[in-house]
């Protein structure tokens, strides 16, 4: 049976302004990483200097992880799943933790050539 039939169509279009999320989470979470990474460039013989920088971004990272939870982004405080924000901090906290955890590796490594 061909024919016409009658249908009803129903468009909705959604939008979101990302803005403040890149500016208040987004560029200083951004900043951390990066900050912790080019700790690799200061010289093995300043244990103190990058051992403090991978240190410091940690703790930022992880100040920076509870703001984001709470202040940040208060219209997604008490949501009981995951969302894109959350998996953007851990993905950035973890890449600082591991600069952490490499630098240490690296200094007591240097540390123990040093000795010998």
């Amino acid at each position: 049976m061909l024919g016409t039939f009658p249908c009803l169509e129903f468009r909705l279009v959604l939008r979101r302004d990302a803005g403040h999320y890149v500016i208040t989470i987004v560029s200083p979470s951004v900043a951390i990483v990066a900050l912790s990474w080019s700790s690799f460039f200061v010289p093995v013989n300043l244990p103190t200097a990058k051992l403090s920088t991978a240190f410091l971004t940690t703790i930022s990272g992880l100040v920076m992880d509870v703001l984001s939870r709470s202040a940040l982004a208060p219209d997604l405080n008490g949501v009981s799943y995951g969302t894109a924000i959350d998996i953007w901090m851990t993905s950035c906290l973890l890449f600082v933790i591991s600069a952490l955890v490499i630098q240490t590796i690296i200094v007591s490594y240097a540390s123990t050539l040093q000795q010998v």
